[in-house]
């Protein structure tokens, strides 16, 4: 977040605007901080570099700034509707999806992380409110546009009107992709293992501090830094198998290497009140070796031979691969390219319809693409998209009922933006 904090300054807000208020909403204070995040992720989706585009990102700051305000000024009625109810499953799987989908346009959980400036957990606590108000939003607003449609001659009036300014349908490719992460063997799990423990008898015999051993060794970039530290934690916020073993400890005994999908811990647990625990660790991740790396690439051409004639059976495991291990792996059905990864571009580029490619080494493992089909590029007109052109009329529509009803609200409400 200093990119952001300095593009700011750059702009002529001081550090303590940067930390304050951007907007008063009702009861509601808008901090600065919070509307550069949510910018910040609206860049990302868009694959704007703030630090090359800081004209471009100023419009996304102050356009973000306004959604919040809107948000806040209807948050409050649609709360008081009893007809919407949103369980925590269901924001939970909401958050998982817009975080699915940040990692796919930036390349990597690794990429998204970095432009994010934060780690994943801290992303999930920070944002699990905001996408069930949001929720609870669209929930109130399709409640209150689902009824308004559109005559044919509305539709017809709506072309002549905006036809130079309606997008063009980018290309769209059909595909699946499994993705297979490199797998770990015994030695290479052993050897991690090993290190710890000898991190561990270093703590033991005081020979190191514990804080002093994770801002060398952690490979976790959120904790490091502070020697390992994650503050209390709710039960539920940390991975399972973390906790399973961090709640069952006694406060300041450290535990044995304990294993999760991100490699191994070191826990040390501080203090524990209730369902929430501190601790801190230091996290290594597990070496591939040549022989795992070999694996891999046997477990991938296993597939590849299985499958090759099987497009169904593959589909089915690229659903398993994406449930289990969060990366590329699905179906794509008419995707457009600018939202394809270069890495599975170039595959569909070498390969014919109904064709599938043979394992391809990518940075965290190796993938199998199965292409389908390619849809060429237009302009969509009533007479080759009518049902589009219709959904865009009737959207405008639905838009323009919906901000009238918000302003309405907005003029009961005390709203006073600052710095702007």
């Amino acid at each position: 977040m200093l990119l952001l904090i300095g593009w700011l300054v750059g702009f002529g807000y001081s550090q303590g605007n940067v930390d304050g208020v951007a907007a008063i909403v009702g009861n509601n204070i808008v901090l600065h901080s919070d509307v550069l995040q949510q910018a910040q992720f609206v860049a990302i989706e868009q694959r704007i570099d703030p630090s090359k585009n800081p004209y471009h990102f100023e419009k996304i700051y102050f356009s973000t700034l306004d959604n919040i305000i809107n948000q806040y000024a209807i948050l409050g009625i649609a709360e008081k509707d009893t007809n919407i109810i949103i369980s925590n499953d269901e924001v939970d799987r909401a958050l998982n999806q817009q975080i699915d989908d940040f990692i796919l346009k930036a390349g990597s959980e690794e990429q998204f992380l970095e432009m994010a400036g934060m780690s994943m957990r801290q992303i999930k606590a920070d944002y699990w409110q905001d996408i069930r108000d949001m929720m609870v939003v669209e929930r109130y607003q399709y409640s209150k546009i689902s009824n308004v449609d559109v005559s044919r001659i509305e539709v017809l009036q709506f072309y002549n009107s905006f036809k130079d300014s309606i997008p063009s349908i980018s290309e769209k490719y059909s595909f699946s992709v499994i993705e297979i992460p490199f797998y770990t063997g015994e030695k290479s799990n052993m050897k991690t293992v090993g290190f710890l423990n000898g991190l561990k008898e270093k703590i033991l015999s005081n020979n190191a501090s514990f804080d002093s051993l994770a801002q060398i060794y952690s490979q976790d970039p959120g904790s490091a830094p502070s020697g390992g530290y994650l503050g209390f934690t709710q039960r539920g916020t940390l991975v399972r198998a973390y906790e399973e073993v961090a709640y069952s400890m006694e406060i300041g005994e450290i535990s044995d290497p304990v294993k999760s999908d991100f490699g191994y811990h070191l826990i040390r647990l501080l203090n524990k009140q209730g369902e929430k625990i501190s601790t801190q660790h230091i996290l290594m991740t597990i070496d591939f070796s040549e022989e795992d790396r070999i694996n891999t690439y046997n477990s991938a051409f296993e597939i590849y031979s299985s499958t090759n004639n099987n497009p169904a059976i593959f589909d089915s495991l690229s659903s398993f691969y994406l449930k289990t291990y969060k990366n590329n792996s699905g179906k794509y059905s008419n995707f457009p390219l600018s939202r394809i990864p270069d890495f599975i571009l170039s595959q569909l580029k070498s390969l014919n319809d109904g064709e599938l490619s043979l394992p391809v080494e990518g940075k965290d493992g190796y993938f199998l693409v199965y292409f389908y089909t390619f849809q060429k590029g237009f302009i969509p007109d009533v007479d080759n998209s009518w049902d589009l052109i219709y959904q865009y009329a009737k959207q405008r529509k639905q838009s323009a009922t919906f901000i009238n009803l918000v302003e309405d609200f907005k003029t009961n409400i005390y709203i006073n933006v600052l710095n702007n």
